[in-house]
């Protein structure tokens, strides 16, 4: 036999005897694997605690964010020109409105030595034409214009020279006065009767020109007037009272030349202010006025402020597909009254809600009862009579959460006892062993019995 054969028959018959060696071992090692998964132990329970669902009624509110306003804010400019004399305020001091027709504080005066000679030289004006008229005082509208001195000469005269005429008439007709005597005697009638009417326009003209004098005279007083910058009366369109302004602004100095218009002042009424803020759309039919609103500024952290909606525009921004409200906030009073007698400040950031409506019987769970992942939100419920207890894994749709409790709008029903602890050991179907917990969620005080 040739070498090469006897090479090639020899290494298959070792390749042979290899693979004889390697299945015995295998079945070798197999028996005893076998045996071990035979013996071993049933999965234990899982210990956890559970909490029943509630029914209850929730409180139902638009979450909104804004901003504080003073509920006005005046902007004081002069009517008159002329130049500063004094600045009785400055930025930051509080100033009362006007009351019963009164004026309020002053803050600023005009030079006023011109307006003061302008109402003397009206006066005055008016004085000697009521001179004319023989009148002290300016007369009622139906003044009978034959009261008034010109007039009453007039009337004299034109009444002697009447006597006159009627006494030569009868002397003129019987031929004993002479004519060119009758006709001066009627020429001087028919010119006192003239002289009457002529009096009587005149006398209407001089009431009408003294009229005019004293609207003349009142406006130089209104100038005079004008010359002090005071408070506003603190009127508002809604009837609040204004117990007060603050000082935010002032734009002008001593000797300063002020022509009309000039803004002097900007105050603020800040006793009550305004929420603004903008809302969804979605959330038109919801919102009504006198809704309360609760809010909170960073300034005072964990305090919650309290107003009611009074405005709601009735249009939406096409931009943003928002709408405004407003609400009334009382300022509450500081403590230190220092250096604002308010807490509240127009022009803070809030963040809020708008309560809308209350829906009973809502089922509601402690938010530890569930668990999101990937976006599935889960909880597990103990199976109602299983014995031993095991719990069953249910898809939630989470509703509005209200403090640590969460409302659920599927998948669980009231009274259904959730797992709060040793839910991530647990799968659908797990054997569960049911604590007794020392503590649970504190529900709301909107409990539906």
């Amino acid at each position: 036999m040739p070498p090469s054969r006897i090479f090639h028959s020899a290494m298959i018959l070792s390749l042979l005897l290899a693979a004889t060696g390697l299945s015995g071992c295998g079945k070798s090692d197999a028996a005893p694997s076998t045996t071990q998964a035979s013996v071993t132990p049933a999965a234990k329970p899982v210990s956890v605690t559970v909490v029943p669902a509630k029914s209850m009624d929730l409180q139902r509110s638009v979450r909104i964010v804004g901003s504080l306003a003073a509920i006005e804010k005046p902007a004081l400019s002069n009517r008159v020109t002329g130049t500063v004399s004094k600045i009785y305020v400055d930025v930051g001091d509080r100033v009362a409105p006007s009351k019963s027709g009164e004026p309020g504080r002053k803050l600023l005066e005009i030079e006023s030595r011109r307006f003061d000679l302008a109402v003397q030289n009206a006066a005055a004006v008016l004085e000697e034409t009521l001179s004319r008229l023989g009148l002290k005082t300016i007369p009622s509208e139906n003044f009978d214009i034959d009261q008034t001195a010109p007039v009453q000469r007039a009337q004299s005269e034109y009444d002697n020279a009447k006597q006159k005429l009627d006494r030569s008439t009868p002397l003129y007709q019987q031929k004993i006065m002479k004519e060119f005597e009758y006709f001066d005697i009627q020429s001087a009638f028919k010119v006192a009767e003239s002289n009457l009417q002529v009096s009587r326009d005149q006398a209407r003209s001089l009431l009408a020109k003294a009229r005019q004098d004293q609207a003349n005279l009142d406006l130089r007083k209104k100038d005079l007037e004008d010359t002090s910058i005071c408070s506003p009366d603190g009127s508002n369109p809604d009837g609040v009272v204004i117990a007060s302004y603050t000082v935010s602004e002032r734009k002008v100095s001593v000797g300063e030349y002020l022509k009309e218009s000039t803004p002097l002042f900007v105050l603020v009424a800040d006793s009550t202010l305004k929420l603004q803020a903008r809302v969804p759309e979605r959330f038109l039919a919801d919102v009504a006025l006198k809704s309360k609103v609760l809010f909170s500024v960073d300034a005072y952290a964990g305090k919650t402020f309290e107003g009611t909606v009074h405005a709601i525009d009735p249009s939406v921004d096409p931009a943003s597909r928002t709408f405004m409200i407003e609400a009334y906030v009382d300022n509450p009073a500081s403590i230190d009254h220092q250096p604002n007698p308010y807490l509240l400040h127009p022009g803070s950031f809030v963040q809020g809600n708008i309560m809308t409506k209350l829906d009973p019987a809502r089922v509601m769970v402690p938010i530890e009862a569930l668990t999101s992942f990937v976006g599935v939100t889960k909880a597990y419920v103990v199976v109602p009579g299983s014995s031993p207890a095991k719990v069953k894994a249910v898809d939630v749709e989470r509703g509005q959460q209200e403090g640590q409790w969460v409302e659920t709008l599927s998948g669980i029903h009231a009274d259904d006892l959730v797992v709060t602890t040793g839910a991530t050991k647990l799968f659908d179907g797990s054997l569960v062993e049911i604590e007794t917990s020392s503590a649970t969620a504190s529900a709301p005080a909107t409990e539906s019995h």
